[in-house]
């Protein structure tokens, strides 16, 4: 299948005699400007998360990259509930977090949401890979102009007991139900007064972020743990037109690709991984019945070709031999099957029977 990256999507379903046929703005004109809507935020993440590796951190917000606010709970709502190994916002914590596959082809490692209430991602961002060498595996920022908050929430590896902010304030990391191999968290909320800005032409008050806080690192004795930057300059995405992974749809009208991502190689991940994680070699968007749906390939990340970990959260399917089922990201709950040396998954769509329907209609290929 010919991937569609720098291609505006198709129109995925155009019935004869419709408004679009004629035309008009038919019933299928909603479909197609979701569908590049979905397209542009994706690129737009892709683009921040690039930028923001170079520092080493990843503070892309999945809420503020689909055009709305980062705490804003109605910006980004998963379709279904919470599984049994899944983080959940904690009364204890005020936050919960989320781990989920990073599925845009040629990205490796995981997805991180934050859950400021349960079952709702509240911001995040993609391509965490924890490793020994860097305890900060990823540092999340978000901003509320209502409560006048700031919010910063630090995914670490397991041997940091505490994160020094700014040189003064210490807090505690967590382990939160479902953080796998051992790793832990830790938020820090500031409070922020609202200012009047010199160029505001009704004289307004407006909300004013302060400046990113330093964290360090520290173990259990409070000692500060080095943190290894990562080294520029910025390589671009593994992606290409072709590469050694396909996804191809078949026998099920009305399912059509829009776009993929596709690895131009599949490449071993090179550091000390936190446990185990993910490369996805490819990903397309499909549409079925105006409901977009994700569909990838996930191999195991440090060792290609060996079976990878299980997929934290997801739980089988009732009735549903080899099919299992969970929470997401900011694309919905996740629907998997296991091949022999990789995960097939579809996120999205009207629910976890369009999920296999789709699953079931999907020949995938890997060329190791």
């Amino acid at each position: 299948m010919r991937a569609l990256l720098d291609h505006e999507p198709t129109a995925a379903v155009t019935p004869p005699g419709s408004g679009s046929d004629r035309g008009g703005a038919g019933p299928d004109q909603g479909v197609i400007e979701e569908a590049r809507r979905r397209q542009r935020a994706r690129r737009i993440r892709i683009a921040l998360t690039g930028a923001l590796l170079v520092a080493g951190v990843a503070g892309v917000s999945w809420a503020l990259a689909a055009g709305g606010s980062p705490t804003d709970p109605r910006a980004v709502r998963p379709s279904g509930g919470v599984g049994p190994a899944h983080a959940v916002a904690s009364a204890s914590v005020g936050f919960g977090i989320r781990l989920s596959p990073a599925l845009d082809g040629g990205e490796y490692g995981w997805c991180v949401g934050v859950e400021e209430h349960p079952g709702v991602i509240a911001g995040g961002g993609c391509a965490a890979t924890p490793v020994s060498s860097r305890p900060l595996a990823m540092e999340l920022s978000s901003a509320s102009r209502t409560l006048h908050e700031d919010s910063l929430v630090v995914l670490t590896t397991p041997q940091v007991a505490a994160i020094l902010v700014n040189g003064r304030r210490r807090v505690a990391t967590v382990a939160l139900p479902g953080l796998p191999y051992g790793l832990r968290a830790a938020r820090v909320v500031t409070h922020v007064s609202p200012v009047r800005h010199k160029d505001s032409r009704a004289g307004g008050r407006a909300f004013a972020r302060p400046p990113a806080p330093a964290v360090v690192a520290l173990d259990a004795h409070g000692r500060p743990i080095p943190n290894e930057s990562v080294r520029g300059p910025f390589e671009p995405l593994n992606t290409s037109e072709r590469g050694p992974c396909a996804l191809r749809a078949g026998g099920l009208p009305g399912l059509a690709p829009q776009w993929s991502h596709v690895a131009s190689a599949i490449r071993p991940f090179t550091g000390q991984l936190v446990g185990r994680a993910f490369f996805s070699c490819i990903d397309t968007e499909f549409y079925l019945r105006r409901r977009p749906l994700d569909a990838a390939i996930l191999l195991d990340a440090a060792h290609p070709g060996v079976p990878p970990a299980a997929i934290p959260g997801l739980t089988p399917v009732p009735g549903q031999r080899g099919y299992l089922n969970g929470p997401g990201d900011f694309k919905g709950e996740l629907t998997a099957t296991r091949l022999r040396d990789a995960w097939l998954v579809v996120a999205g769509g009207s629910g976890v029977a369009q999920r296999i329907e789709v699953l079931r209609h999907l020949t995938p290929t890997v060329k190791l």
